[in-house]
């Protein structure tokens, strides 16, 4: 497996993610409410929008298998709140035939090394409070919940090194 950034010009790259951000949707609100949340083309334009300098200080990571295909991604973004600047897990998704080998453990290390690379020492997710997988998986990594509203929760951690 490799993690690399994302290629925009790569025929299908930012489709692909954006196809995949609502599979996430699917899988954490549930088939009907996830495939309507969002437009496709908004999520393209979001996947974009990480990826301009103009628009987001952000970046799409993706991981591909030894046959090059794209088997997950994570988005990671700064974002600001009373606290400073943080960086943010937009999204992070893992094939379910990947799932269960290390991938979203190595995309989240990635984003988590982007994060530091900038300079920031806090990190957040937000997610589904069913989603046990993605929280397991962060609170593996030393993020608590931190905010609970309604259907969400909001997790948040310490970047150390």
């Amino acid at each position: 497996m490799t993690i690399r950034p994302i290629d925009p010009r790569t025929p299908g790259e930012v489709e692909l993610v954006a196809e995949r951000m609502r599979l996430t949707l699917m899988e954490v609100l549930g088939p009907e409410r996830g495939r309507d949340y969002y437009p496709l083309d908004w999520l393209i334009d979001r996947v974009r929008f990480h990826l301009d300098p103009r628009r987001s200080a952000g970046a799409v990571w993706v991981a591909e298998d030894t046959d090059g295909a794209l088997i997950g991604h994570t988005i990671v973004r700064e974002e600001r709140d009373e606290q400073g600047t943080y960086g943010l897990f937009s999204t992070t998704f893992v094939a379910p035939d990947a799932r269960r080998q290390g991938v979203a453990r190595a995309l989240v290390d990635e984003g988590e090394a982007w994060m530091k690379a900038r300079g920031l020492h806090r990190a957040a997710t937000a997610t589904a409070a069913d989603n046990s997988k993605l929280i397991g998986l962060f609170r593996e990594r030393g993020y608590r919940i931190v905010v609970r509203s309604g259907e969400m929760v909001r997790l948040e951690g310490r970047l150390v090194g």
